[in-house]
């Protein structure tokens, strides 16, 4: 039977591998999960939940009794509203979390730290970075960099629905003229009304209509950092914000700055060596009306979100 040991940090030992060979040169391999990997195996009774924030209906699931959640979890409130909709006996805890997270369009991810964390949509709206990454000596170094200019994420006709009514469907005439019809669906929604699963398709038009060249990824040799850099760089986590600036030896402009929300994080160690590899996704280039801020805190110069 697979027994889970809890980790120093709150992450699961899944499998111990202990292999034996002649020479006494004895090994262990040890497999770690998050607590996602528990998640992802229990089901849900089949209940009809009131309508309530994205948050909340998180919160709501994990407290089930079948559920039970007993990990550390960091819960944001998000912005939207999800509908009283049934939820089918046995389905799969993880995917319906994943599919309130999509009807929020926001950020479900286990920390590092091992704290199941939940944000939504507006926390990384007008964003602050908190770390800078630069090759001219500036910044953190990194040693390479990875650029992406397609139509991976080029979406210019999107159809969206929840069981609050017929699909909604907006779309780019400009856009389509120019790079044909890019369509994406978001059929299984949770959202309450259809006014609602409207303005998230419209949100998602507004981040994804044009393409636009993406650095997504790069690794950073922490050998060639400072301890106080090292410090900066070992503390990004999922949704950080940090800056990325590429310079160029000739030519106009003379560097490329990009805001971007870091997505992923790797860690390569070896005997001598420690390179640390960061996944990007683009910060939304629009700028969004924010109350109280000194620059998009002003009437008739930004934009509501949803």
């Amino acid at each position: 039977m697979l027994k889970h040991i809890h980790f120093k940090n709150n992450y699961l030992i899944t499998d111990w591998d202990i292999n034996y060979d002649m020479g006494f040169n004895d090994t262990v391999t040890v497999q770690c999960a998050d607590q996602f990997t528990v998640l992802s195996n229990q089901l849900i009774n089949a209940v009809t939940p009131s309508a309530e924030a994205t948050g909340t209906r998180i919160n709501t699931v994990l407290n089930f009794a079948e559920i039970n959640y007993q990990g550390a979890r960091s819960i944001d409130t998000g912005s939207s509203t999800l509908g009283a909709f049934s939820i089918d006996q046995d389905t799969n805890c993880l995917n319906y979390l994943q599919q309130v997270n999509t009807s929020e369009q926001g950020y479900l991810f286990m920390s590092a730290a091992g704290t199941l964390t939940f944000k939504g949509r507006s926390s990384v709206l007008n964003p602050v970075s908190g770390a800078t990454f630069n090759g001219d000596g500036t910044g953190l170094p990194f040693s390479s960099l990875i650029n992406q200019y397609g139509d991976e994420l080029l979406y210019n006709y999107i159809s969206t629905q929840s069981p609050a009514g017929a699909v909604q469907v907006t779309s780019n005439a400009t856009s389509i003229a120019q790079y044909q019809s890019q369509q994406y669906s978001l059929l299984d929604l949770l959202n309450s009304t259809t006014a609602e699963v409207a303005a998230l398709g419209n949100y998602l038009l507004g981040r994804y209509q044009n393409p636009i060249l993406r650095f997504n990824g790069l690794s950073s040799q922490l050998s060639a950092m400072t301890t106080a850099q090292q410090n900066i760089a070992l503390s990004l986590d999922l949704t950080s914000v940090c800056t990325v600036v590429k310079n160029f030896v000739t030519g106009t402009p003379s560097s490329d700055s990009q805001t971007l929300i870091v997505s992923g994080v790797n860690h390569t160690i070896t005997p001598g060596n420690h390179v640390v590899s960061y996944t990007f996704e683009s910060t939304d280039g629009n700028q969004y009306l924010t109350l109280d801020d000194a620059i998009f805190g002003l009437l008739d110069t930004g934009l509501l979100s949803f």
